[in-house]
């Protein structure tokens, strides 16, 4: 059994996620057996306000969770904070529960932030003796509840993972660097929702030419390679083939505007690869290896300003 065996766990928002957790605790984890004298509290400012907060108000009811609007002393009780707001409340719901957390309390931070803010909100938490840690979401808590995928980074998170997965929750811990793993999650949805705004424009497209099953079909190739190797492969040989690409491009942004469909995603796309072209970073035509290919379009092309 871990040493870490917190008998008050707090939610900080009580929506989709913290639900989730909510009633894993409550329902599922055996963490709350009959007779254990462990509570669950939940902070939400939207409890009891109209249907949604009525609602939110029967569901922790339901669970045995005590529920309030405000941040207050109850807080202290506490030894186990979940904060499931939004990215955009999560400094001001870290600031607001802080004035109430004894040190040694554990904070997992389970919105989507940048890494700048998780690393902001962990100095304060740091300052008074309180263990941040950075979690980042990876899955579905509607569809697999607290269970869902987990990665997390932060200072001593041996002290509380053997207890979490004990109770089965999924973590994989990342490294000790607080911000870390919402970086990760940053960056991937570069890509997934990249992919998503790229699905729409050409799926519309092929919808409104008749062409929706023949378009969906000709992705086997892709399946037949892992994501990662498809990856890859786009990016080493974007800098040989830019400007072939770069005019498929053009006549691509051309098809969608006689479909009658903006190009919001593909003008983009044309932007991307006629800025590589102009660099002129395509050489002799030889594929480099992807840590190349990435330091020459750093360096070269993207030019990220440090």
């Amino acid at each position: 059994m871990s040493a870490f065996d917190p008998t008050t766990v707090a939610h900080l928002g009580l929506g989709e996620g913290g639900t989730a957790l909510a009633r894993g605790f409550a329902e599922q984890s055996g963490w709350r057996t009959p007779g254990s004298n462990r509570t669950q509290i939940a902070v939400d400012i939207a409890a009891g306000i109209g249907a949604r907060g009525q609602a939110m108000a029967e569901r922790a009811a339901a669970m045995g969770v005590t529920l309030s609007r405000d941040y207050g002393k109850a807080l202290a009780e506490a030894e186990f904070v979940t904060s499931t707001v939004t990215g955009d409340d999560a400094l001001d719901a870290a600031r607001s529960a802080l004035k109430f957390l004894e040190p040694g309390t554990v904070f997992l931070d389970f919105n989507t932030i940048t890494r700048k803010t998780a690393r902001a909100i962990a100095a304060l938490m740091d300052a008074k003796g309180v263990q941040y840690v950075d979690v980042a979401v990876f899955g579905s808590f509607h569809a697999v509840g607290y269970r869902t995928p987990l990665l997390i980074a932060g200072r001593d998170t041996d002290r509380v993972v053997p207890w979490m997965e004990g109770l089965g929750f999924k973590v994989k811990v990342l490294n000790d660097q607080a911000g870390d793993a919402s970086a990760v999650k940053m960056l991937r949805s570069i890509m997934m929702k990249g992919i998503e705004a790229l699905a729409v424009e050409c799926l519309v497209a092929a919808r409104e030419q008749g062409l929706l099953e023949e378009v969906l079909d000709c992705f086997g190739d892709v399946d037949a390679a892992t994501f990662r190797g498809m990856l890859d492969t786009l990016v080493t040989t974007h800098i040989p083939h830019c400007k072939r690409r770069m005019e498929e491009v053009e006549k691509v942004n051309q098809n969608l505007v006689e479909t009658g469909i903006e190009p919001l995603m593909s003008r983009a796309t044309l932007a991307n690869h006629r800025r590589t072209y102009e660099a002129n970073v395509a050489g002799a035509g030889v594929v480099p290896p992807l840590d190349e290919a990435l330091r020459i379009l750093a360096e070269d092309v993207v030019k990220p300003q440090r």
